[in-house]
């Protein structure tokens, strides 16, 4: 199968991003940096490189944590999910910190500050994995399917037994084509908890640095914290957060995507049952 391939992109100039972690409470300092050409997308902490590919997911508590036997990062997925999206493939992410800061418990900032680092080209084409054959992951009650396909299509669909009437489904096909539709319609979401969640999060040591500015609080049937950014933003945060996820391939791919019941572990599961399947060129094919 063959399609025109993309360039590579990195920042036109570096940018710092300053703000709390929701897990720990700490603050955190994020520096985005251009990288050269084949480079992807690496976090530097502590004089250490982690790359930000599946291989190196440690947990997947409530947010997607990298790392390796010295160091972790958490809550990853909301800077990746921005980068992946808006065609960021070469970039070096500094952290100083336990975690990501927060920001607004969105992509959106993530969003700005990448806009407004500027995106450039670069002088080599972004291989782009076609899937072959089916593959599928289950955990639990979740199950994540992703089939041959032209473009990278994605859809999740969110159902809650606490939460019977949030039951909803969103889609997205990435692309450069689908920039101005994922800027409008996923980077906004916050990320959410059910009121019910909140005192077990607190008691598990997490949610120390959440607050209603930079969390959806949801009081089922229809009751909710602040106004909606986006129709479904619930569901549509579980989008973000799968993209944000899906990044840890390391790679460009074509496939269709579903995932019943998204988060964070049966995501990572995918992202690495891809990065594997990547791994296997007999299993698929890699075309410039």
């Amino acid at each position: 199968m063959t399609v025109n391939s993309r360039s590579q992109h990195t920042l036109a100039s570096a940018i710092s991003v300053r703000g709390t972690g929701i897990h720990t409470g700490a603050s955190a300092t994020v520096h985005l940096r251009p990288a050269p050409i084949n480079f992807g997308r690496i976090f530097w902490i502590k004089g250490q490189t982690v790359p930000a590919t599946a291989e190196y997911v440690v947990e997947t508590q409530r947010c997607t944590t990298l790392g390796n036997a010295q160091i972790r990062i958490s809550t990853v997925e909301h800077l990746l999910s921005a980068l992946f999206a808006l065609e960021v493939d070469n970039v070096l992410i500094e952290v100083e910190g336990p975690e990501l800061p927060i920001l607004d418990g969105s992509a959106w900032p993530w969003v700005e500050a990448i806009m407004e680092a500027g995106i450039i080209s670069q002088e080599e084409p972004v291989p782009i994995f076609y899937l072959q054959e089916p593959l599928s992951v289950a955990m639990g009650k979740s199950v994540a399917e992703c089939t041959p396909a032209p473009v990278l299509h994605l859809c999740v669909k969110f159902v809650s037994e606490d939460w019977p009437e949030g039951t909803a489904s969103a889609e997205l096909q990435l692309g450069s084509q689908s920039i101005a539709l994922y800027k409008d319609r996923i980077a906004p979401a916050r990320t959410f908890a059910l009121r019910k969640e909140v005192e077990a999060l607190l008691a598990a040591g997490l949610a120390r640095g959440g607050t209603l500015e930079n969390a959806l609080l949801i009081d089922p049937p229809h009751c909710f914290s602040s106004p909606l950014r986006v129709e479904y933003e619930w569901v549509a945060h579980k989008l973000l957060d799968l993209i944000g996820d899906l990044a840890l391939v390391g790679a460009c791919f074509n496939a269709h995507v579903e995932v019943y019941r998204p988060g964070h572990t049966i995501n990572t599961k995918l992202a690495q049952a891809i990065y594997r399947t990547i791994q296997a060129p007999h299993k698929g094919d890699i075309t410039a």
